[in-house]
């Protein structure tokens, strides 16, 4: 009991990203093309001052106006081809080959690794939008080590508490969501749901300045009921509503489409889930409905091949976006509340398990993690580092509505 309240006073390590290693050649994508790339300041000054350099950087980067940090000072202006255009024929760098990895931006030579500081502390994950990333992140068995003496932290003795309303908020919020997202006792729609309603509460003792104390009571009250199953018959008994989720779905399909045209490969994706349930504008809803329902009680039976795919997908986004107070990108507010961070968790979690759902569908018998992994990858590309797509989501999920209990059924119980 005293090591697991010593591990809540202290960072978490995690390890699992520095087992990455870019495949080169043989990875079946490219990430220097399908986007744009940001250039830091110190390498734009850089590589402006070199001879070799200064024609081509002045060609090829453009520098942000009002730049949000010096991160993301300029981008890189990707050719007609979408291609960047330091990228030789056989798909190397230029940069690098000609002068040395020292040239290369932060987010060129960083990539997919993400270093994000959280609570004083340097913390990696991996962006899943590289499909070797994504292997080494959604097809473990085990993300993190197993901890046996789950919630054990929060419901200690009360003499405790004092020591625990030592530790911030975010530490405090963090340990207990992993805790919960990695208990595979409940199926992992239930893990987030339970997580949304704690994220909630914890908003509102924050919004009402409420003392430490009152959160490590909340997180004590809910980890004795997740260990006691006190909570179990409720979360059995709520239904799925296909309709209503599919139509939410569909919602976040068409603000992607809206703010500009994704890949052609993503945009594949969508069009497969659409085929494979039927939709069409034309036709009750509650048609598609019905094939949605049906497919996703399907994908559950061919997802036992990569059982915790989805909870590793979380745990990444967790440690990728400073959770619980997740970072908005492009905002000059750079982090976001509990119940935000984990309604932008949620919206993300709901698209890529449907077209999860419609891809095993579209694919039948054939489907693989080959095929789970592209669907992966190219939502990560096309949903995650889009920053006018992530202000659409960051709307929705500050909408009223999104904010109860009910919302949160329609959002996970398929």
């Amino acid at each position: 009991m005293h090591g697991c309240l010593l591990e809540i006073t202290m960072p978490r390590e995690v390890h699992y990203a520095d087992s990455f290693q870019c495949i080169g050649a043989e990875c079946e994508d490219n990430c220097c093309q399908g986007w744009s790339a940001y250039v830091d300041k110190a390498t734009y000054k850089k590589c402006r001052a070199t001879p070799l350099l200064r024609r081509a950087a002045a060609e090829h980067f453009a520098v942000i106006p009002d730049a949000p940090d010096n991160f993301r000072y300029a981008r890189i202006k990707f050719n007609a081809d979408n291609r960047c255009p330091f990228l030789t024929q056989d798909n190397l760098c230029m940069i690098h080959r000609q002068h040395g990895p020292e040239f290369l931006s932060k987010t060129c030579s960083r990539y997919p690794r993400a270093l994000v500081r959280f609570d004083g502390k340097i913390e990696k994950a991996l962006y899943l939008s590289c499909p070797e990333a994504a292997r080494v992140v959604l097809l473990r068995e085990n993300l993190l080590p197993q901890d046996t003496s789950r919630y054990s932290a929060f419901v200690l003795h009360p003499a405790n508490v004092a020591i625990l309303s030592g530790v911030g908020v975010s530490r405090l919020v963090r340990h207990f969501t992993l805790d919960l997202l990695q208990d595979r006792t409940y199926p992992f729609w239930q893990r987030l749901f339970l997580l949304g309603i704690v994220c909630r509460r914890v908003h509102e003792l924050i919004d009402v300045q409420a003392p430490t104390a009152e959160i490590v009571a909340l997180l004590g009250q809910y980890g004795t009921m997740a260990v006691e199953g006190s909570l179990r018959p409720q979360l059995d008994g709520i239904p799925a509503r296909p309709g209503l989720q599919l139509d939410l779905v569909l919602q976040l399909i068409q603000r992607r489409l809206r703010v500009e045209q994704p890949n052609e490969r993503f945009a594949c994706c969508v069009g497969e889930f659409l085929q494979a349930i039927g939709y069409s504008p034309e036709k009750p809803l509650a048609d598609a409905a019905a094939r949605y329902h049906n497919a996703a009680r399907r994908y559950e039976i061919v997802a036992q091949a990569f059982p915790h795919l989805l909870e590793n997908y979380a745990i990444n986004y967790l440690f990728r976006t400073r959770f619980p107070f997740a970072d908005l990108p492009g905002h000059m507010q750079r982090s976001s509340d509990p119940l935000t961070s984990y309604l932008l968790l949620a919206l993300q979690y709901r698209l890529l398990h449907s077209l999860l759902i419609g891809a095993a569908a579209w694919h039948g018998e054939t489907f693989s993690t080959v095929h789970a992994i592209r669907v992966a990858y190219l939502f990560a590309r096309a949903v995650e580092h889009n920053i006018p797509y992530f202000d659409e989501l960051l709307t929705f999920a500050r909408s009223p509505e999104l904010h109860n209990m009910d919302a949160f059924a329609v959002l996970l119980r398929v």
